[in-house]
């Protein structure tokens, strides 16, 4: 098949497959928020963010190692290496397990989520790390269709094992809980079992010789996973402080709204990733010239999609969410925007991955969070939810500043030169 065909043909499926993985929950909605109360969701919530927290320390994040050095290893180094990480896995965990164990009627008193589920999030997140292990060296082969076909049945038993546990047996916000813990649980058994069965996994005879290069690409990621937890996550705690939940409910509608260009650009990205990472390998000064020029233009198709979408969404928004959300619509263009800048932040950020910059990286990511949380009070307080929205935007626009030129820094590209060729 043609590069370029291979290319938009696995985009196609990464984008597929966020999308019923997206769908899967949403169509969850109707249903659940008939059994469950407000204070049942928010236990659902924070059980979410406490694993997306527990995830930036168990596994210590070298899994984004193990994607970079598929093209610099042969079969059974690399083999050997997934084998160093799932020893660093295996450490991290249960050092975590025991430091929630001592501290987790406090953690629990703060995020709301019983103590012992807090220590099932650190377990899962162990098995959710295995998957991911998995997930990305199969977006390293190009191989699209396992890669959504994991995620995607991953993500209908869940649903089925929560609506069973609910509706039938008759749990509350714990059989979501559950739903979503055995669907993790078991799936991480199934990447560990393709690992080995593909070949992709052995005991290291001389791990020593792989643990520290993991370490030095994986740890400096965790201030980059939380600061975009802080990216994330804040916002809403700040619109509740300053407006009202109602607000925060509009502003989480805008975010699923214009989302959906985020999917777009997380979707290529996926595919883009690894044709850049096997073309930085060997280029040719040609190459690298038609890399950043198909960059430029990519920046362009993304900015121009972001507008129209955003512009058009007020006319649109009140049919699809209802009346009661219509103020959304004001606020989608700032959002589109913001993830606009966030599929041309994907499209620097793989020369700093390639060259395993990520201490660097971690820190830009971590500032724009940090950043992020004043701005977010200061335009909330002057122009209301809209202030909001244009929080989001600037804080992307920020992250995307500072990682292309942390890109250019690390792994020149001839950005200059491409764009005086192609003006002229």
């Amino acid at each position: 098949m043609n590069p370029q065909n291979r290319l938009f043909g696995n985009s196609a499926i990464y984008f597929g497959a966020n999308i019923l993985n997206a769908g899967i929950p949403f169509l969850l909605l109707p249903i659940l928020t008939r059994v469950l109360t407000p204070a049942d969701y928010g236990i659902v919530a924070m059980f979410g963010i406490v694993l997306s927290v527990f995830g930036a320390f168990t596994g210590l994040s070298v899994h984004g190692a193990i994607g970079v050095r598929y093209f610099q290893m042969e079969k059974k180094e690399l083999a050997e290496y997934v084998g160093t990480c799932v020893g660093i896995l295996v450490i991290s965990t249960s050092v975590l397990f025991l430091l929630i164990a001592v501290f987790g009627s406090w953690l629990a008193g703060v995020s709301g989520v019983p103590s012992d589920w807090l220590l099932a999030a650190v377990v899962l997140s162990g098995f959710q790390f295995l998957g991911n292990i998995r997930l990305s060296l199969w977006q390293v082969f190009g191989e699209a269709k396992k890669y959504g076909t994991f995620q995607i049945t991953q993500s209908l038993l869940n649903a089925a094992v929560s609506l069973v546990l609910i509706l039938i047996v008759g749990m509350a916000w714990e059989g979501r809980v559950l739903g979503q813990s055995v669907a993790v649980m078991l799936f991480g058994i199934i990447a560990l079992w393709w690992l080995l069965r593909d070949g992709l996994l052995r005991f290291p005879g001389g791990w020593h010789v792989h643990y520290r290069d993991a370490l030095k690409f994986g740890v400096p990621l965790i201030p980059h996973v939380i600061g975009g937890l802080l990216i994330v996550a804040a916002d809403r705690f700040i619109i509740v402080r300053l407006l009202d939940v109602a607000h925060a409910g509009i502003y989480m509608v805008a975010l699923q709204v214009g989302q959906a260009l985020g999917l777009v650009t997380e979707s290529f990205n996926k595919a883009y990733a690894p044709w850049l990472m096997k073309n930085l390998s060997k280029p040719t000064e040609a190459l690298r010239v038609a890399i950043v020029r198909g960059t430029y233009l990519y920046f362009v198709l993304v900015f121009a999609a972001a507008a129209a979408f955003g512009l058009s969404a007020p006319m649109f928004l009140g049919f699809l969410v209802g009346e009661s959300f219509r103020a959304a619509g004001e606020l989608v263009i700032y959002i589109a925007l913001g993830f606009a800048f966030g599929g041309c932040y994907y499209m620097v950020t793989n020369y700093v991955f390639f060259e395993s910059k990520t201490k660097v990286l971690a820190a830009v990511t971590f500032v724009s969070g940090l950043v992020n949380i004043p701005l977010m009070f200061i335009l909330v307080e002057h122009n209301g939810l809209a202030g909001a929205g244009q929080a989001f935007m600037w804080t992307h626009a920020l992250s995307f500043i500072g990682t292309w030129w942390l890109a250019h820094k690390v792994h020149p590209m001839p950005w200059l030169k491409a764009l005086r060729s192609t003006a002229g």
